[in-house]
């Protein structure tokens, strides 16, 4: 089976990961738009440079499935917010060409991109989210009524990886930091968690694993530690069923006292899935079963507890042609 990672970035474990499935034959390989990046350059079958997908869609489009017709690559797993959005948009296409694309409908896609449509959906299901203002004058007269107090934090509606995400305790910060596609929102100080709950192809959660956050790097995860949590776990399975998402969902939850309030949904492995592979659950031999049509039996909570997860700076060269 060969398996193409778009946009690798930084992501070179991904591949390490796919190439260490024991009971498979895995080819891996790998693309980006910028040549100088560093998980181009690992133990892959294969990188390519490829257009940057936002730049013109239907180009990029293209050119991915001539890429993996003439390679042979059955499996696409993009890792990108941007890219995830176009290929779900093209992914009838792909399967007529029997290339697998791990993304979920762009139903489900609205709904984890945009913060506004976010917390609505989450409302309605009744689960708990930070209380959001999308103007200046709602959110003065919040405070006015002691709806919300400062510090707020301030983030784009369309937005990932913490960035344009301020954490502000003046009006006069907020005056100066919001601008049109941001938000307000009430900022929660408590235990905060991430949790991979993966699906199959008929939206049924298969797998969860639940891991409390110890620090963050550029937006993503960079220490955890792995914990079995049955409050947790049942409210992310209910979550998975209700969004109805296809392969993994990364997500965001702060605990506040005696309350779980969701903040953020990620369609995708996000930058906390190391732990949840280091835990001994491989999501991504999942999203190979699912391609090869098999049927995945759910089982929750069979994973290494109280493992300390970090990341560590490595150095990747590569000897550039003149």
């Amino acid at each position: 089976m060969k398996v193409l990672i778009p946009n690798v970035g930084r992501r070179g474990y991904l591949v390490r990961y796919l190439k260490s499935i024991s009971n498979l034959e895995v080819q891996v390989y790998v693309s980006d738009c910028d040549a100088t990046a560093s998980g181009l350059y690992g133990n892959n079958d294969g990188y390519f440079i490829l257009p940057k997908p936002v730049d013109n869609p239907r180009k990029y489009v293209d050119t991915l499935i001539d890429l993996c017709k003439r390679v042979g690559i059955s499996v696409v797993i993009p890792v990108i917010d941007p890219e995830i959005a176009i290929l779900a948009e093209y992914k009838k296409e792909f399967e007529s060409n029997n290339i697998f694309v791990s993304v979920s409908s762009k139903r489900v896609l609205d709904i984890c991109y945009s913060k506004q449509r976010m917390n609505e959906f989450l409302k309605t299901q009744g689960f708990l989210v930070p209380r959001t203002y999308d103007n200046i004058p709602d959110f003065k007269l919040a405070i006015k009524d002691k709806i919300i107090s400062f510090p707020v934090i301030i983030k784009p509606i369309y937005g990932s990886g913490s960035v344009a995400t301020y954490k502000v305790s003046t009006m006069e910060e907020v005056e100066s930091l919001f601008t049109e596609g941001s938000v307000i929102q009430q900022f929660l100080q408590g235990d905060e968690y991430g949790i991979d709950v993966f699906n199959d192809t008929n939206c049924k959660p298969v797998r969860c694993v639940v891991k409390k956050k110890i620090s963050m790097r550029s937006g993503e995860t960079d220490k955890s530690l792995t914990i079995y949590d049955k409050e947790l776990q049942n409210l992310m399975i209910d979550l998975a069923e209700k969004l109805g998402h296809v392969c993994n969902l990364d997500s965001d939850i702060i605990r506040k006292g005696d309350d779980l309030y969701i903040i953020d949904l990620n369609p995708r492995f996000g930058g906390g899935y190391p732990a949840t592979h280091e835990a001994g659950v491989n999501l991504l031999e999942l999203v190979l079963k699912l391609a090869k049509g098999e049927q995945i039996e759910p089982q929750f909570g069979n994973y290494t507890e109280n493992l300390l997860v970090m990341k560590e700076v490595a150095v990747v060269t590569h000897k550039l042609s003149k």
